[in-house]
């Protein structure tokens, strides 16, 4: 009954998702998912792949409810939740990610360690 109700409201569902990087993950092997509002570490610079696990370990055996944001790119860029709990805002409580407020307008600042913007 959940998945149909996301699918009637225009929401993404993603079953254990396949992590990119500590803000970007593929759906299904193909749909490209970059979390809205925060700024994650490249996986080529030394904070990378800790950002990285981090998302891996929030998602793994999870099903992602995702609200379409916008594009960039090649990618959908999507408010994502577990249940209640949104994915982006746990990134920047664990200080794996930062607010980016140039598109959040600041939604995540409140729960920031930094900023690297």
């Amino acid at each position: 009954m959940i998945i149909l109700a996301a699918a009637m409201s225009g929401l993404i569902l993603c079953a254990d998702p396949s992590i990119t990087d500590g803000d970007t993950f593929r759906c299904d092997g193909n749909l490209k998912i970059r979390l809205w509002g925060i700024d994650a570490p490249e996986l080529q610079t030394d904070a990378g792949p800790a950002s990285r696990r981090a998302l891996a370990d929030i998602t793994r055996g999870q099903t992602l409810v995702c609200k379409h944001r916008g594009k960039s790119y090649d990618r959908v860029v999507a408010q994502c939740f577990i249940g209640n709990a949104d994915v982006a805002e746990r990134m920047v409580r664990q200080g794996q990610a930062v607010d980016w407020p140039k598109f959040s307008r600041g939604h995540y600042s409140k729960f920031s360690k930094g900023s690297r913007r």
